[in-house]
């Protein structure tokens, strides 16, 4: 049987292209909506999650920009060596209200 975990975030720091300034809020409160709703395999607590870079476009909808996010948030913890994530850091920070 499989055991799925949900996935806790404390802290999400984001590293938006150049241009994205005035939708970097929105983006990162819309990739922590979508992190919200995924589960991982395995437990584990990390200091901080560094992603590969992902590819994104100034004409896609901050949603499709925030759910590419979190899937490789989620992609990322579910490698063999990771888990639940306390804290991922993704670039700089970025300041968003809930």
């Amino acid at each position: 049987m499989s055991h799925h975990t949900p996935l806790l975030i404390d802290t999400l720091n984001l590293n938006l292209p150049s241009g994205f300034e005035g939708r970097a809020n929105a983006i990162a409160r819309e990739t922590v909506h979508y992190l919200g709703g995924l589960s991982v395999s395995q437990s584990a607590q990390l200091a901080s999650l560094n992603l590969p870079s992902i590819k994104i476009s100034g004409g896609e909808a901050n949603g499709v920009i925030a759910r590419r996010i979190a899937l490789a948030i989620q992609r990322q913890v579910n490698l063999p060596t990771a888990g639940v994530a306390r804290a991922a850091t993704v670039g700089r920070p970025v300041n968003h209200a809930d």
